[in-house]
């Protein structure tokens, strides 16, 4: 998993602001958002549309700059839709608009200015690769230089050193990046050459001390050695020049490696701005100022415990609360994005149910937007959890009515947590029984339980069967289930989905008003195959042998029907459980009678 963190994928940028032009961003899956947003800066840049400020919306969900690629699910080839924002201002208040104008021009600024600076920067990466580049092949010059001068044999090293130090040289532009074989690990490799070269340097100035020692005193008299010692004198002393030369580019590159595009910019993106602007801003004329504002509320709810706490104090929950009953989706959207977000702190939740947040949350689960609605079960399903007294005010506030809405009007995603939320109400003693007081909320049920989704069918039945080991009459006078009991018995590959739903039957069974309705039902002989069929499974082999002696009891008829008493005589042939071994011996016992 650590190995596949540093893939890299491609993404596809497409903006109706660049008609007919898509923007290729090549990224890592844990990047933010804001380091995705900087590659694009500096795409721009080089159109001279580094100006232009964007958002990125991907699936109609728009991304905030705090959150991971990952994060959205956003993975290789996928494309994402880049949203230009207007520049002008149509905020009534003229004093409130110059404000708000002013803090984000301010932050643009500081953009632009980290901008120039990655850019530059990227600049000096380039010439330095150039500059050493010609340093390389000055020294293979004067390496085959060498092969004429006093020692001779050096010259082989030297350019054996200057052929490797071109293969491992990076070649980069600040447009193309890296190319041929050289990528953003070079930084190892480049150390050693440093390294290297400033070993050679002070070899070469060792064999000067050695000629200078050996052959003649240069520095005193150099007319008295010979041409070849001077000739030699003057390649090793430029060689010296050039070592360092290398050592010293190599060592600037090596520092220039860390960094990598996004380091200035990021940090500017996902800095967290003057509440008070913020707050300003969320009650503007201007929609998209308000909106503005709502994502910057969502992008400070994520970053931090710190930034939650801050917003809290500062009176942001009755601010978020005011726009996420605003009719603009994207306003709303942002605010139950941070309400969400800010309820994963307990001591925040009291001062949000106290001030009627249930009611906003419970209002937004009937929005016709699927991330707004799921953002809002989010929320409660944090608010309920282990508090008995929440669960009392949602349902007090006609929640099971719009949970209930939310089942039949959703995708899966929002109904896997409105199960979740139903299986945490069948744990409480006094409210359980109000999942089932109700016919209308059958509907929901009988969907879920016969959805393709064993996470879905799972949760519900658990919570079903929670109401029905303490109240059993609750799901008996509630013929209408027996039907998706028996489709999820036969149509569910989850053998516990397939155990839950057959216990729950048994319940039926067992009651002289619904048994009935059970014996009678066209499907039961393909539920009793398909639990027969998953004869490996103790508990489930227990409970049909248990349907099929109810049955027996009160249909003695089955007992000459050939498919029923195969299903007994299977059971008891592949018994792992002794209790199913009894049953269906009575049963056999029964017919032979």
């Amino acid at each position: 998993n650590e190995y596949k963190s540093y893939l890299r994928m491609l993404l596809y940028i497409s903006s109706p602001a660049f008609i007919g032009r898509t923007f290729v961003i090549s990224c890592k899956k844990t990047d933010t958002i804001a380091r995705l947003k900087a590659n694009i800066y500096h795409i721009l840049y080089e159109m001279g549309r580094g100006t232009h400020q964007f958002r990125l919306r991907f699936k109609n969900q728009y991304l905030k700059d705090v959150s991971t690629i990952e994060e959205y699910g956003i993975y290789d080839s996928h494309v994402i839709k880049m949203i230009p924002l207007s520049k002008k201002s149509y905020t009534e208040d003229p004093l409130q608009a110059s404000t708000t104008s002013l803090n984000t021009r301010s932050t643009e600024d500081t953009l632009q200015k980290m901008l120039r600076k990655e850019v530059d920067t990227l600049k000096l990466r380039e010439r330095l690769c150039v500059d050493m580049q010609v340093c390389i092949w000055v020294l293979f010059v004067f390496g085959v230089i060498t092969f004429v001068s006093k020692y001779w044999w050096t010259a082989f090293y030297k350019c054996v050193f200057a052929g490797a130090a071109l293969y491992v040289c990076p070649k980069y532009t600040r447009l193309s990046g890296f190319y041929l074989r050289m990528n953003e690990s070079n930084d190892k490799r480049i150390l050693s050459l440093a390294i290297m070269s400033g070993l050679l340097c002070v070899g070469n100035i060792l064999t000067l001390y050695f000629l200078h020692e050996k052959e003649c005193q240069y520095i005193l008299n150099p007319f008295k050695c010979s041409q070849v010692v001077n000739f030699s004198v003057s390649v090793y002393f430029v060689e010296i020049f050039v070592f360092a030369g290398v050592a010293v580019f190599a060592t600037i590159l090596w520092r220039n490696f860390v960094f990598s595009i996004g380091n200035y910019i990021e940090p500017v993106l996902v800095e967290v701005k003057d509440i008070k602007y913020i707050f300003l801003s969320a009650k503007s004329a201007s929609i998209k100022e308000r909106r503005t504002a709502a994502l910057d509320l969502a992008n400070m709810a994520a970053s931090s415990d710190d930034n939650k706490y801050a917003l809290v104090t500062a009176g942001g929950l009755q601010i978020l609360i005011d726009l996420a009953l605003e009719e603009d989706l994207g306003i709303r959207g942002y605010a139950v994005e941070a309400i969400s977000e800010l309820l994963t702190i307990k001591a925040i939740q009291n001062q949000f149910i106290d001030i009627g947040g249930i009611y906003t949350l419970l209002l937004s689960l009937r929005s016709e937007d699927e991330h707004i609605t799921k953002e809002s079960i989010l929320a409660l399903h944090q608010l309920i959890q282990d508090n008995e007294e929440t669960m009392h005010k949602i349902v007090g506030e006609n929640g099971m009515d719009d949970l209930c809405y939310v089942v039949m009007s959703s995708g899966t995603e929002s109904i896997r947590l409105v199960a979740g939320i139903f299986l945490d109400i069948s744990f409480s003693d006094v409210l359980r029984c109000e999942l089932l007081r109700q016919k209308k909320y059958l509907t929901a049920f009988k969907k879920m339980i016969s959805m393709n989704d064993a996470t879905v069918q799972q949760l519900i039945l658990q919570a079903l069967e929670m109401v029905t080991i303490n109240e059993p009459h609750m799901l008996t006078i509630h013929p209408e289930l027996i039907e998706p009991l028996l489709k999820a018995i036969i149509v569910s590959p989850n053998t516990n989905v397939k155990t839950i739903a057959a216990k729950l039957l048994l319940y039926y069974l067992d009651s002289t008003e619904t048994v009935t309705d059970v014996v009678e039902h066209p499907q039961l002989k393909e539920a009793l195959l398909t639990m027969v069929n998953y004869a490996s499974d103790g508990i489930l082999q227990c409970i049909c042998a248990k349907i099929l002696y109810q049955t027996v009891l009160n249909r003695r008829e089955y007992l000459e029907d050939t498919d029923f008493v195969g299903f007994v005589t299977s059971i008891q042939l592949h018994a792992v459980d002794q209790e199913a071994w009894m049953l269906s011996d009575k049963i056999l016992m029964m017919r032979d009678n």
